[in-house]
């Protein structure tokens, strides 16, 4: 007789599993004349085969930063009329799929063959851009030996999460005359839905994949000394310029009116003269004002700082130490002209004499939406470091989002965008002052209207950092973070592995990425067991298998969220893991807070569709591919269709008032918004907040039932709602 033993440590198992999700960004190559940055290397029938050169962001060593073939399914157009005229997509309208990727060498083969004859240099103005939805941001430390996609993302505190694991539609044919089983059996599309994250709500971040709007405003950089002399910490803000040379400085306290004037120049991280302790605004000394100029005390506005325009935005501190941004519209000598009020009192403070006022670096071209770099000129550029710092837009112009309220300017909000930064531009790539950013930006900017800052995450809050402090609770710089109803949703990547054994990269392990992700619905709720639940339905484009073993897990506290300022970048602050609790969420509705409530629950629902194509795949297939047959039997896309939100609670009845909305049909538009605030645990006014607006609705049920137990009257109401809109103070730069 024998026995088939199995050893605990040769089964997957859950302890072992590791789950972490990234942003989808997509990728550029530039054409540039005299360099061999792409070309268009060879076509077998109806594939071609693109190159690409180490000038490239993306491309180090030879190797492109990405693991093979994970771009598969993925969608590229070139952009420009120089020697790749014949496949222009303005003027020629041709895409092409992605059906391989070689990260060894390089190089990346499309479906339809490319009309330009093979070994044509590609100029300047011939560009490569390959779409964001379903391409990982790429890991800039990433090697061709240890491979990874930046999923470096804390999903949650989850409770429960499903993969949208495949199914395929298998296609069963009887035939005529051949009996009564099935004769021939075809396997077709594949369907990934069923995805579904139920998680305690410590940020509101997934609200921010479900309705697709998001601006993000922090309190930007700073200037830090830590003894109060000459040395600042780490570095001097982006935009100051590094020169020695006397000049005329002023630096204000962050959270106080202490201004320094005696500060005379500034060389690398040596700010001479200075006497200020902690986190201050390095700007140069003001002269007095008026109520629409800002004029500087001796030297004209393009001294002090690296790269200004003639139109931008202008930073300030308070009479009390907060963060104000205005705008000018004119400069000119030591007067900067036609000033406004990004936040109220901006200009009237910079008017003050013996001020620090600070220019926020130039824009140097405008930002279209959809856009993954800004120009901010060569010398900013290269202080950004890939992978580790953040750019923040700060816009003066505004953008509407939906609702219903009369005065439209009620519906308004500055442009304001923050984004990690994971690519310098250079000379030879055909980018030089450019840097690239993770995700798409959400809106176009006008150059003259924004301007940029630099942000870091550190151990503390020096420069201004974002930061929980460990023994007080508060939050230190935090961010703002607003997510609205838009009309495209943000696709993600899941990164998901099983390992036998307790090791970064077990060669049995089956890891796998689920790309082009996208949220069908979020539900919030709470009730009286505890903590704020958050749950979130999707569903994925396209499924990729490691077969190599030559990726490396994201192990969220051993390779990825290994440090306190690691745990920051990945979305889990230490103190910031609390989620919101019931007993700190206060609910208003028909214009009252709701006293009695028991529970409730907000979902929004966006009615999204995957879409298969007519398409062929002409390459080889093995079964070692990561990607099958080219992704054709996938879905190429996943389309938003009409956006519904509900909100039902649950209350104990005090008086008739419920019922008077139902007998009534009342209709609450632009006015008695339902509220519901969440705070954080802990005494600080600055501590982690989440507050949701839904505004336009009216009652759809109220059901008064009596009870069989002789026990309190409780009320289930049902509303109907048209607009959400969620407002966040985060320890995160990103959502």
């Amino acid at each position: 007789m024998c026995f088939l033993i199995t050893m605990a440590n040769t089964l997957f198992k859950g302890d072992l599993a590791e789950v972490s999700f990234g942003k989808e960004t997509g990728l550029r190559a530039n054409g540039y004349t005299g360099q061999t940055n792409w070309s268009h290397l060879s076509t077998t029938g109806n594939e071609s085969t693109l190159t690409f050169g180490n000038n490239n962001y993306w491309v180090s060593g030879g190797n492109i930063l990405l693991p093979d073939n994970v771009l598969v399914g993925s969608t590229l157009k070139i952009e420009g009329g120089d020697n790749y005229s014949a496949d222009n997509f303005a003027t020629t309208k041709r895409t092409y799929y992605i059906t391989g990727v070689d990260t060894t060498n390089a190089r990346i083969t499309v479906q339809p063959a490319m009309l330009t004859a093979i070994n044509t240099a590609s100029k300047t103005g011939d560009n490569v851009i390959i779409d964001f939805f379903k391409a990982p941001t790429f890991e800039s430390t990433m090697t061709d030996a240890a491979q990874q996609v930046k999923t470096d993302q804390f999903i949650g505190l989850l409770n429960e999460f499903a993969i949208p694991e495949p199914q395929i539609d298998v296609r069963k044919q009887h035939i005529v005359g051949l009996g009564r089983d099935v004769n021939v059996i075809t396997s077709g599309r594949e369907t990934m839905s069923g995805g579904n994250i139920q998680l305690n709500a410590h940020t509101m971040r997934w609200i921010k994949y479900a309705l697709g709007g998001h601006t993000a405003r922090s309190q930007g950089e700073f200037a830090h000394s830590a003894a109060g002399n000459a040395t600042l910490t780490g570095a001097s803000p982006l935009n100051m310029k590094d020169n020695s040379a006397t000049k005329t400085y002023a630096g204000q306290l962050y959270g106080a009116g202490t201004v320094d004037t005696s500060m005379s120049a500034l060389s690398g991280t040596t700010l001479t003269g200075n006497t200020l302790t902690g986190n201050f605004l390095l700007g140069a000394l003001t002269a007095s004002g008026s109520s629409s100029t800002i004029v500087f005390a001796t030297n004209n506005y393009d001294v002090h700082f690296e790269n200004v325009g003639t139109a931008g935005i202008f930073k300030v501190l308070s009479a009390a130490g907060a963060v104000l941004y205005g705008s000018y519209g004119g400069a000119s000598g030591t007067t900067l002209s036609s000033c406004a009020d990004i936040d109220s009192g901006a200009v009237e403070r910079a008017n003050d004499q013996n001020m620090a006022v600070y220019l926020l670096g130039q824009v140097e071209s405008d930002i279209s939406a959809g856009d993954i770099r800004i120009n901010v000129g060569a010398t900013n550029a290269a202080k950004f470091t890939a992978g580790s710092t953040y750019v923040q837009i700060i816009d003066k112009d505004k953008f509407t989002i939906p609702g219903q309220d009369e005065a439209v300017t009620s519906r308004q909000i500055h442009k304001h965008e923050l984004r990690r930064v994971i690519g310098i531009g250079s000379v030879n790539g055909g980018d030089a002052g450019f840097i690239y950013v993770e995700e798409p930006f959400m809106f176009d900017h006008t150059a003259t209207s924004c301007g940029v800052e630099r942000l870091q995450y550190g151990s503390s809050s020096d420069r201004g950092s974002a930061h929980i402090d460990s023994t007080s609770k508060e939050l230190q710089f935090g961010v703002t973070h607003t997510y609205f109803g838009h009309d495209v949703l943000p696709s993600f990547t899941i990164e998901q592995s099983f390992r036998q054994k307790d090791v970064e990269a077990d060669s049995k392990q089956l890891l796998r990425l689920y790309s082009g992700c996208k949220a069908t619905s979020a539900t919030v709720s709470a009730d009286t067991e505890g903590e704020v639940k958050l749950e979130v339905a999707y569903e994925a484009s396209r499924h990729y298998t490691e077969t190599t073993n030559t990726i490396t897990p994201h192990r969220m506290f051993d390779n990825t969220a290994n440090t306190s300022t690691n745990r920051k970048v990945s979305g889990i602050a230490i103190d910031g893991e609390k989620p919101f609790l019931f007993q700190d969420v206060n609910v208003n509705v028909f214009g009252r807070p709701v006293l009695r409530g028991t529970e409730f629950s907000l979902q929004v629902a966006n009615s999204t569709e995957a879409r298969w194509f007519i398409r062929g795949y002409e390459g080889t297939t093995s079964d070692d591919d990561q990607v099958q047959h080219g992704g054709t039997q996938m879905p190429l896309e996943i389309t938003e269709g009409q956006r519904e939100y509900t909100f039902t609670m649950r209350a104990m009845v005090e008086d008739d008032r419920m019922w008077e909305e139902l007998r009534t049909r009342r209709h609450h538009r632009n006015t008695n918004d339902i509220t519901i605030t969440m705070t954080k645990v802990g005494s600080n006014a600055t501590r982690e907040t989440a507050t949701i607006t839904l505004e336009d609705y009216t009652i759809m049920k109220a059901d008064h039932q009596v009870p069989s137990d002789k026990g309190p009257v409780f009320a289930e109401i049902e509303l109907v709602v048209r607009h959400m809109k969620v407002t966040e103070n985060s320890p995160y730069y990103i959502m």
